[in-house]
Formats: C-alpha cells, structure tokens, sequence
C-alpha cells in the first residue's frame, strides 16, 4: 500500500502568514496617508516688570475760611446821644467789631439812660431800626408849642387809644412823643387816670424831657421843670 505524506503545519501556517500580510499591504494602500498637520506656535508668555513707583503722601494743610467784611458806611460816633425808637434817648459807649458765621460786621454798643439797659445794634441795622440823632434845638422849640394846645382825647375805648398812644411812644417822632404827652397829662384838680395811662405818660414825659434837655443843653430835672410849667399853664 501506498504511503501518504504526511502535510506538516509548517507550510500552512507560512501560507496564511502570506495571505495576512498581503492583505495588509492592500489596506494600506486603499487608505489614503494622513497630512501631518503642522504644530501650532504656543505664544511665549510676555513677562511684565512691575515698576514699583514709590508713592509720596502729601500733607495739605486746609485753607482758612475767607472771612467775609460787612462795610457799612458809619453815622454816629462814640461818645454821642442818640435815639433808639423803642427805647428813647441814649449814648454810644463805643463801636466794635463782632464775628459770626464767617460774617464780620461793626457795631454800635449803645447804653440807654432811661431802661438802664445796653444793647449793640450792626451798622446795618442801623437805618431800618430808625436810629436817629438828637433832635436840633430850633426843632425841639417847635415842638414845645405843641404841648401848649389843648389835649385831644377820642371818645374810643382806652385799649384802643392805649395802643394809638404806644405805637406813637415808639415811633422815634418827636412831634408824635409830644402829642402823646400833651394828651396824657393831668392836673391835680382833674380826674384821676388809671393806673396804664399814669405809666404810659411817665414813659413818654422821660423819653421827651431827656431829649429835650440834651437839645437844650439843660440838666434833666431843669427840662422836666420847664415842661411841666408849659403843660400847666395851658
């Protein structure tokens, strides 16, 4: 009988060794070869220098506050009478000047006779309050023969006249002030006054007498003699 070779798995496995290989090489060859895509630049860092800058503190010193002047022209000296309406006859001690608010101004620091009271009025003031000086001796005569007339009395009720009377008392007229006294003056043998009007004429007569006797350059208790003998004559 014949015998039969033997085939060894040596020669099979070269053979599909080969067929694996080939195919390799025809998969390789239909799949395109891929482009190397060049390498992108990686921007280098830029490095900044921190420059340090030394920062010098400087100490400022506020201004001071401008002060702002009020010039008003003045009227009256120190040493002089003058009149306040709401408070009659009285001096000027002297002028200073007075600071508020950023504000200077001057002023009159008056001492009045009558009240016993100083007060200080701004030179600007000075006009609306009426401050006014002593009224001239050819005027103040004038007045005189207004208190020689006979006394004018309203039949109105005494509050009302009462409040005529004071805003005459205040307004700083001397013709006015001598009504206000002739009107309120009585004599021994007349009626009896109340007890406001005896205060509102003793007001009145004062304010009026010390004018009167600085204008006529006489003593206070010469004036009110003087005034009180024309008041009763009439």
């Amino acid at each position: 009988m014949p015998v039969k070779k033997k085939v060894t798995k040596k020669k099979v496995t070269k053979k599909t060794t080969k067929n694996k290989t080939k195919k390799k090489v025809e998969a390789k060859k239909k799949t395109p070869a891929k482009k190397k895509q060049p390498k992108k630049k990686i921007p280098k860092k830029k490095v900044v220098k921190k420059v340090v800058k030394k920062v010098v503190k400087k100490i400022v010193t506020p201004k001071a506050p401008k002060i702002k002047k009020v010039i008003v022209p003045q009227e009256f000296k120190a040493g002089e009478n003058i009149v306040y309406p709401t408070h009659g006859v009285g001096r000027i001690l002297t002028i200073e000047k007075f600071q508020y608010d950023l504000v200077e101004e001057q002023l009159y620091v008056i001492q009045f006779f009558q009240d016993k009271l100083t007060i200080r009025v701004p030179f600007a003031k000075a006009k609306l309050i009426g401050l006014r000086n002593i009224t001239s001796k050819p005027s103040m005569t004038r007045t005189l023969s207004v208190l020689k007339q006979k006394p004018k009395i309203k039949k109105a009720m005494w509050s009302r006249r009462a409040q005529e009377y004071d805003q005459k008392i205040n307004s700083g007229d001397i013709k006015l002030l001598s009504e206000v006294v002739r009107d309120l003056f009585r004599k021994d043998d007349q009626t009896e006054q109340s007890y406001s009007e005896r205060q509102m004429f003793q007001v009145a007569f004062e304010r009026y007498t010390r004018e009167f006797a600085i204008s006529s350059s006489l003593k206070f208790e010469e004036a009110s003699t003087k005034i009180l003998e024309i008041l009763n004559k009439r």
